[in-house]
């Protein structure tokens, strides 16, 4: 994990992206398919979602995508705002056998994250579903 930016100030909320680099291994491509997870800003949980978007790592390579996430703005997210970001992400392998198993619902397989950083940028695009 990156960085935590204010994106976009609203009346009520803003909406923040959290920016992840994620490492693939192997030698084989992986998809990611549904991240689950909570931020807190300042230790209050300001956040907790589900967020669906199809992203694939190449075989031994990096890729830094974003996930959203809005933030009451009574919680006043900003440069002096400690963050922290956990949960977990559902991902396969994009083998023929890998993908039957998890379209049957036999293997599902996740990994946990976990992040946190001294306070929020600001600036960048709003993350799109993939």
């Amino acid at each position: 994990m990156t960085t935590v930016d204010v994106v976009e100030v609203g009346s009520t909320a803003n909406q923040v992206a959290i920016r992840v680099q994620l490492s693939n291994p192997t030698k084989v491509a992986i998809r990611i398919d549904t991240w689950k997870y909570s931020v807190r800003v300042r230790d209050e949980q300001v956040y907790s979602g589900e967020w669906v978007a199809s992203i694939t790592i190449p075989p031994e390579s990096r890729l830094l995508t974003a996930i959203p996430a809005v933030v009451p703005l009574q919680s006043q997210p900003g440069p002096d705002s400690p963050w922290s970001v956990d949960g977990s992400l559902r991902y396969l392998e994009t083998t023929r056998f890998s993908k039957l198993l998890f379209d049957l619902g036999l293997n599902r397989p996740s990994a946990p994250f976990t992040a946190s950083g001294a306070g929020m940028g600001s600036g960048g695009t709003i993350p799109s579903a993939g």
